[in-house]
């Protein structure tokens, strides 16, 4: 038997395996492309995503993630609503985030730069439902960033009042 044959073999297969596996891993690390209307996009320091540089999440993806809700008032409603949606943290957590910021910006262009100790610190919510109802555009959906303002009264000012997104269309992970 031609032992460089062999070798050659083994190392081809070798090769072709680590390729594979490669190829696997990429593939299990890609989000799935959204089916519906895209909602949210989030680009920057990100690892995974399912569009170029960016993931972008139809209302349904958002939904697949572990959802979290409270109720809350804020400047904009004196009444509590219960507000339900995917955790800031988790979602930066599940893109494998690596960033100080995150930079919120609106249908309208507004923007806010949000910091990421903020999302490790408080229950910060990227809400899609109010009173278990999907939130519109008329009623500042898709997507409000909303801040547990009862849990911590602390939080009850303007800096944070500034930070509270509506039509949130764009995360970018600074």
């Amino acid at each position: 038997m031609d032992l460089t044959c062999m070798n050659r073999f083994s190392c081809r297969l070798a090769l072709a395996i680590s390729l594979m596996l490669t190829a696997v891993t990429v593939w299990a690390d890609a989000l799935p492309a959204p089916t519906g209307d895209i909602i949210l996009s989030v680009d920057g320091k990100i690892s995974r995503s399912n569009h170029d540089t960016s993931a972008d999440f139809d209302l349904a993806m958002l939904d697949a993630l572990p959802q979290s809700h409270y109720q809350t008032t804020h400047p904009w409603s004196e009444t509590p609503h219960d507000y339900s949606g995917v955790l800031l943290r988790d979602l930066l957590s599940s893109l494998g985030a690596t960033g100080d910021t995150v930079t919120a910006k609106a249908l309208n262009d507004y923007q806010a730069d949000i910091p990421v100790a903020d999302a490790q610190n408080y229950d910060i919510l990227l809400a899609t439902h109010v009173d278990g109802e999907v939130m519109d555009v008329r009623h500042k959906g898709p997507v409000w960033v909303m801040y547990p303002l009862d849990q911590h009264p602390e939080l009850k000012k303007a800096a944070t009042y500034s930070v509270m997104v509506w039509h949130l269309r764009q995360l970018s992970v600074n």
